[in-house]
C-alpha cells in the first residue's frame, strides 16, 4: 500500500494544500491563548495500527508534530482534551456506525487507548464518544464551558469526518 503523507513529506504536503486553499483563506484567526484548549480527536492505537482494519495512515506521520502541539499547550498551562471514538462490546452503541465501519473500537480495549507517544497526563480530560462529533451526547461542552475555553484548537485523526464534524 502506497502512503500519501509520511512524516518525510508531511511538511511539503501541507504547504501544497495551503497553497492550493489560498484564496479560499481569507479569515485570519487570532488565537486568544488564555481562553484556548488543545483538542486531541481519536489518534487511538485501533486507528494508528498498520494491521487495524481502520488504519490511517496519516495520523501515524502527524505525531511528531501533534507531540509538539500538546507540548505547547501544556507548557503554557493550557488544557488538552482528548477524544476517544468507542463502542460497546456488544455494538449497542453502534447504529448506523456498525454498517460503516470494518471493525469497531471497543471501550476498555488496549487499542482504544490513545498512541502511547502522546497520551494524556492524568490530568487530562479524556472523553469518550460514540459518533463523529465530539460534541454529539458527551460532556464536552459542559468541561469547555467549566474551563472558560472559547478558543478551541482541534488536531487529530481524520480531518474530514471527526475533525470536521466536530469543528
Amino acid at each position: 500500500m502506497e502512503v500519501y503523507v509520511t512524516q518525510e513529506n508531511l511538511e511539503e504536503k501541507a504547504k501544497g494544500w495551503l497553497k492550493e486553499i489560498e484564496t479560499f483563506n481569507t479569515h485570519r484567526m487570532e488565537l486568544r491563548r488564555e481562553r484556548s484548549a488543545l483538542l486531541v480527536i481519536d489518534m487511538q492505537r485501533f486507528f494508528l495500527n498498520p494491521t487495524s482494519p481502520t488504519f490511517t495512515c496519516g495520523g501515524l506521520a502527524i505525531i511528531p508534530s501533534l507531540k509538539r502541539l500538546i507540548q505547547a499547550f501544556r507548557d503554557a498551562n493550557r488544557p488538552v482534551i482528548y477524544t476517544r471514538h468507542v463502542h460497546h462490546p456488544d455494538k449497542i452503541d453502534a447504529g448506523i456506525m456498525g454498517w460503516w465501519w470494518e471493525g469497531m473500537c471497543i471501550e476498555g480495549s488496549e487499542e482504544s487507548e490513545v498512541h502511547g507517544d502522546i497520551e494524556p497526563l492524568p490530568a487530562e480530560k479524556q472523553v469518550l464518544k460514540h459518533r463523529y462529533s465530539a460534541f454529539y451526547d458527551t460532556d464536552l461542552e459542559t468541561v469547555l464551558r467549566c474551563l472558560k475555553v472559547e478558543d478551541l484548537v482541534i488536531s487529530g485523526i481524520m480531518t474530514n469526518l471527526c475533525c470536521e464534524s466536530t469543528a
